[in-house]
């Protein structure tokens, strides 16, 4: 899966007039005039030192839990439903009072933040997808704007003597892609190796904390608190861009050093790190913490994910557990309000406040170092796989082999099916003279998709074979990731990879074979696919595929 758990939104976003910004609450005002350069650094201004001598910070050696906040919803408009009409519920999970829900109402944040409190957690980190290029979009720009009415809500509540959560920030690292962030061509993924990239993955970290006052950053030891996400969304990325983070962020907050938390798929040094994904895989220790109450997003269009169950708060009881039995000091609670997919532990009609209270014992327990004495067998140790469907290709089921390939312009099925995929698009193409399926050459559909028959194989063990014949055309790699027994691998295993199969742009079709000695097939990839190939640089031409199994 190229995005791990991906919590950006499948829905169509409808678009918004512009909204006023209410600046006079924000820590540092949009600059007067013409707002420059789309990439301009200095769309925002940094607090000044009166402001930044309000941080309050813990220490390194504190117990800590926060949670990410999904802060977008506005009823009807934003994120509940999946058309125009509004009829088409696009959540699994349901606010109890939908119709007061809005990023831009002061009043359901604070509920929230009161919520928040209720439950023992100690920050929140909005998940922010504003970056250089669509601050002044209608659509994106409500991810500033929506911060004004958050932090008017925790200063409400500072004021009745009470203290609030504090505010970190979740980078949702889509916004690297130039279709998020309105970028040149609105195709591809930003490059953080260069000048203007190393811009936007910094600018949009700077724009954050000028739109947060200083008096709300979660800090540890007075650096403020940066979640990434998945790095898949960076067409490159390297350690420089990381060391330009630090150095720029400390020349214009007066010498302050974010904190930075980068999600696993990093391959960088950070100041920790954590892994998405717990409300399905259970319980990821990588540095800190991450727990979740289960996952389902069945109301999510194309998605065909299995389903965590949380059986009557069982597998929340049961990743707590492993969480205070292990030495992490901070816990990413994954998440607060992720209602699409069903990761929600806030306040909901299907639930009640029931994660809210489960959350404050176990945090309670956290604070204190203890472990209550609970044992939680799960009835369901691992993700169910969306039902098969034993229909389709009824006729494999006693199959040895099953294939792929193109006839002329045609695509002949045998018990393999190509899969589209919002990430993974294909077309049969024309290539000197000869057809193929290719996979799309675009950055953010590098990935082509295929899925079996399920008479053939569904969930069960076994030996297999795959072979691929490909035209060696242009540079790159291409890998085979399957569902598979591994649980090691991503996803519980869905995502296991294969060896790397490198082009030398030899314009001869050429053969590969993958050997695979664990596969499990159970429709557990983006859109119930059972494989997939990750393609880098050109597409990958694929002539045909065959699967026998050996076993």
């Amino acid at each position: 899966m190229p995005r791990p758990f991906s919590h950006t939104v499948a829905t169509r976003i409808v678009p918004l007039a512009a909204l006023a910004c209410a600046a006079a609450t924000l820590a540092c005002a949009q600059p007067a005039g013409p707002s420059g350069p789309a990439y301009a650094a200095n769309r925002y201004t940094p607090p000044g030192p009166a402001a930044l001598a309000q941080i309050k910070s813990w220490s390194a050696a504190d117990k800590l839990v926060g949670t990410t906040y999904f802060y977008w919803y506005r009823w009807p408009d934003r994120h509940f439903f999946d058309d125009d009409a509004h009829t088409d519920d696009a959540l699994t999970d349901h606010f109890p009072d939908p119709q007061s829900v809005s990023m831009l109402s002061k009043a359901w944040h604070k509920k929230q933040m009161l919520d928040v409190m209720d439950a023992g957690i100690d920050m929140v980190w909005p998940v922010y997808w504003a970056a250089p290029g669509n601050f002044d979009d209608p659509e994106f720009s409500l991810y500033v704007k929506g911060l004004t009415p958050l932090q008017q809500a925790l200063d409400e509540i500072r004021a009745a003597g009470r203290t609030p959560p504090k505010v970190g920030m979740f980078y949702d690292t889509s916004s690297l892609l130039n279709s998020v962030r309105l970028g040149p061509k609105h195709k591809g993924g930003t490059d953080l190796t260069t000048p203007e990239g190393r811009e936007v993955f910094y600018g949009t970290i700077r724009s954050f904390f000028c739109n947060v006052h200083p008096r709300h950053w979660a800090c540890i030891d007075g650096r403020p608190i940066v979640l990434l996400y998945s790095s898949g969304f960076a067409e490159k990325y390297d350690q420089k861009a990381f060391d330009y983070v630090y150095r720029r962020f400390a020349e214009e907050f007066g010498g302050v050093r974010p904190y930075i938390i980068r999600e696993v798929s990093w391959n960088v040094k950070t100041d920790s790190s954590y892994q998405w994904g717990s409300s399905l895989a259970g319980p990821l220790i990588r540095g800190i913490a991450a727990v979740g109450p289960g996952y389902n997003d069945t109301a999510v269009p194309e998605r065909y994910t299995p389903i965590r169950y949380r059986e009557n708060g069982n597998f929340y009881r049961y990743s707590w557990l492993k969480v205070l039995r292990s030495k992490a000091r901070i816990v990413h609670v994954e998440t607060w309000d992720e209602m699409h997919e069903g990761t929600d532990i806030c306040e909901s009609a299907e639930y009640g406040r029931t994660y809210i209270d489960l959350t404050r014992r176990y945090v309670k327990h956290f604070k204190a170092g203890t472990v209550p004495a609970e044992h939680i067998t799960l009835e369901h140790p691992e993700p169910v796989s969306r039902p098969p469907d034993m229909k389709r290709g009824k006729e494999f089921a006693r199959a040895r082999t099953v294939s792929l390939k193109i006839d002329g312009r045609r695509i002949a099925t045998a018990g393999i099916y190509p899969v589209k995929q919002s990430d993974g698009r294909y077309a049969v193409v024309e290539h000197a003279g000869q057809w193929y399926i290719a996979s799309d050459p675009d950055f953010d559909t590098r990935y082509i998709y295929f899925t079996l028959a399920d008479p053939f194989w569904f969930d069960t063990r076994g030996t297999a074979e795959l072979t691929i014949t490909y035209l060696d055309q242009g540079s790159g790699t291409f890998q085979l990731q399957y569902d598979s027994y591994d649980t090691r691998a991503a996803l519980s295993g869905a995502y296991t990879n294969s060896d790397t199969v490198t082009r030398h742009d030899t314009g001869k079709l050429k053969q590969h074979t993958f050997r695979l000695t664990n596969p499990r097939f159970a429709n557990r990839e983006n859109g119930g696919s059972d494989f997939r190939f990750y393609v880098t640089r050109e597409r990958l031409y694929i002539k045909s595929i065959e699967l026998r199994k050996i076993d």
